[in-house]
């Protein structure tokens, strides 16, 4: 049992490592009080990072009677189904609550793998992120705490979505090769907690799927269009990933 101080009140907490996990989530329930569910790798100054961010919405939990998974993400509208769609897309789990900070050395996942984040102050006018075995976001010496995380946020948007189409095509053309009907390409989108979806015939990936490995993204895709468990092999360890995670990259 782990502890952490808050003003004057004390949270107290269990961690449990997952080894295929590439998310953290916190749950809290009657039982067991407060559980941290993390990926290995993380230390516990990863994790008090973690409850110190929650820690309103912890002790809120806690002082009421009902059980909770992190506060949930504001509902987002679901893609709209084409009647042409020739499968129904394979539906995320739901999302965890939005990290509201960014702090140095925070992981991030990027295609089955997590990275760490190094935030750089410079004297820069504009911010910028690049990707060297690791994100590094630099930003203006002038940004405060809130200019900071909102501008993370941004860089780390821009930098998954500039690199979707490039990594969903590798996906697409490894799936081609065990299927002769495959689509010639795919588009990305924001698609809420949808993995997928087809609008007008045309098969539409989650941008956050780069979270994923690529074999799971295969995999996705080729559900779109055909039976994807038939299709490959490993089919039950390429979808694992969509039972162990969400489609939250930060």
């Amino acid at each position: 049992m782990y502890t952490y101080q808050t003003g004057n009140q004390t949270i107290d907490y269990k961690i449990e490592v997952v080894p295929n996990r590439t998310d953290i989530t916190v749950q809290i329930c009657d039982k067991e009080g407060v559980k941290v569910i993390i990926p290995r790798g993380l230390n516990e100054n990863n994790v008090r990072s973690i409850i110190a961010r929650k820690a309103t919405w912890i002790l809120k939990q806690l002082n009421g009677s009902q059980p909770a998974e992190e506060k949930p993400a504001a509902p987002k509208k679901e893609a709209v189904k084409k009647e042409t769609a020739k499968k129904e897309a394979p539906k995320a789990a739901a999302s965890a609550a939005k990290i509201g900070s960014f702090e140095e050395g925070d992981k991030f996942p990027y295609l089955g793998r997590q990275y760490r984040l190094n935030i750089v102050r410079e004297d820069v006018a504009k911010a910028e992120m690049t990707f060297r075995a690791k994100f590094i976001a630099t930003v203006p010496e002038s940004w405060n705490e809130q200019q900071t995380n909102e501008g993370i946020g941004q860089l780390l948007t821009e930098w998954y979505q500039g690199r979707a189409g490039e990594k969903f095509q590798e996906a697409l053309k490894s799936v081609k090769k065990a299927a002769d009907n495959a689509p010639e390409s795919v588009k990305w989108d924001e698609l809420g907690e949808e993995y997928a979806t087809a609008q007008d015939n045309t098969i539409v990936l989650n941008w956050r799927l780069l979270t994923a490995p690529l074999a799971t993204i295969e995999y996705v895709i080729a559900s779109q269009f055909t039976n994807a468990d038939e299709l490959f092999e490993d089919a039950a360890e390429r979808k694992q990933w969509l039972s162990d995670n969400t489609l939250n990259a930060f």
